[in-house]
């Protein structure tokens, strides 16, 4: 998090470092041990999520106060990348939790949860029956299918549910949805132009929404091989994810990635100090350090050993909870950091089953490409000719294999 408001360990971590040296979950003694304390940390103009939580236990079946409670911890879960608070979201919404005929604000928020646990099957049923149903949300939930089905690498689909959603959503919403299709059907420069386009009028949307514009825009300008105007896009994202007192990790990740491809590791540590709890984030840390440690810094160097056990020991609590959340970032590490391509490509073939996106694509590659196994790569080119996206980054992947990957 931006401003060190967070988790603030409290009674028994002497105890849990011990243990975490070593590799092993700790237990408490007895259920009256306090193993952590957190403080309450507090959305951009919302109360705190101690308040709403009170309100909402005072009512706990009335719909807004319990929409309040999950929705604020659905944000905090997503911002701070912890699952506990999916589980404070979905006890907020227990009482329709099984129900069909749930108030569509509750599924819809529901789906998002699902969707947050990659619960998908469950999560498009929801979705649907907004969408089939006349009700305002199913225009919300067109665009929610359509960033699934992005993700899955089907653009054909989303861009069904996006060019449906178009009409009944805000203008860079729509802008972003329509134009994240047309990067992955092989219109990149079309959609980054529409995309450019829609942000200067939209300066009352969302900061949500733009930053997800900002995310999108930078990734199609990557794709086009232009990285002045990825960078651009890069930082009015940060600037307004600053402004209002929150945080992206997707952003800063993918900011990150950009930064260290181009061998700017000191923006990358300045960028991500603020961040070490985030697994994604402290990830693109260490790689930061490791890089400046080969290149003289001991410092650094020693820094990235600690941070590496650290990443070490949290990937395999995320295994232990069956968490396939971070498998992507697990590949990335098991690469880049541990040097085992073999448990890289384990991941990212595992990953691929239900994540299928350039960035996916250039990372399975990759790992196949260190572990001598070009029969994984065959569903990278399958996928790319099915879809027809173009990416100069896929490009130089594919090209570096010897011989060549096929093209499309």
């Amino acid at each position: 998090m931006s401003h060190k408001r967070g988790w603030l360990l409290a009674a028994g971590l002497s105890a849990i470092a011990a243990l975490a040296s070593a590799g092993a979950p700790y237990t408490p003694r007895d259920d009256q041990q306090i193993v952590e304390t957190l403080r309450q940390p507090r959305l951009p103009g919302m109360a705190s999520l101690r308040e709403l939580r009170a309100r909402w236990l005072t009512q706990p079946t009335l719909v807004p106060t319990a929409l309040a409670y999950a929705r604020a911890a659905l944000e905090l879960s997503r911002r701070e990348e912890d699952p506990r608070y999916l589980g404070y979201a979905q006890a907020a919404l227990a009482p329709w939790w099984d129900r069909a005929k749930a108030p569509p604000e509750v599924v819809l928020l529901r789906a998002s949860l699902r969707l947050a646990r990659m619960e998908y099957p469950a999560a498009e049923l929801d979705l649907q029956s907004l969408i089939a149903s006349d009700v305002p949300e199913g225009a919300a939930a067109r665009v929610t299918r359509a960033g699934l089905r992005l993700s899955q690498g089907d653009p054909v689909a989303a861009g069904t549910d996006c060019a449906a959603a178009a009409p009944h959503v805000g203008p860079l919403t729509a802008a972003t949805c329509l134009a994240a299709v047309r990067g992955l059907r092989g219109d990149p420069h079309g959609g980054l132009a529409a995309l450019d386009a829609a942000l200067p009028d939209s300066a009352n949307a969302a900061w949500g929404t733009e930053l997800w514009a900002r995310g999108v825009a930078a990734e199609l300008a990557l794709r086009i091989g232009n990285p002045a105007q990825a960078r651009q896009h890069f930082d009015a994202g940060v600037r307004r994810m600053h402004a209002a007192g929150s945080t992206d990790p997707a952003l800063l990740a993918a900011f990150a990635d950009f930064l260290l491809e181009q061998g700017q590791t000191a923006t990358v540590r300045a960028l991500l100090a603020d961040y070490p709890r985030h697994d994604s984030l402290l990830l693109r840390l260490t790689l930061a350090e490791q890089a400046d440690g080969r290149a003289g810094d001991t410092s650094a160097a020693a820094s990235a050993i600690e941070r590496t056990r650290q990443l070490a020991l949290r990937f395999s609590e995320m295994r232990q909870r069956a968490d396939r959340s971070h498998l992507r970032d697990e590949a990335l590490f098991e690469l880049e950091v541990r040097g085992d391509p073999a448990a890289a490509l384990s991941r990212m073939t595992e990953s691929w089953t239900f994540l299928r996106d350039p960035v996916d694509a250039r990372l399975l590659l990759r790992a196949a490409r260190a572990a001598a196994q070009p029969g994984a790569a065959t569903v990278v080119t399958a996928w790319i000719g099915s879809t027809g996206v173009r990416d100069r980054r896929l490009d130089a992947e594919r090209a570096a294999w010897q011989p060549p990957l096929p093209a499309r």
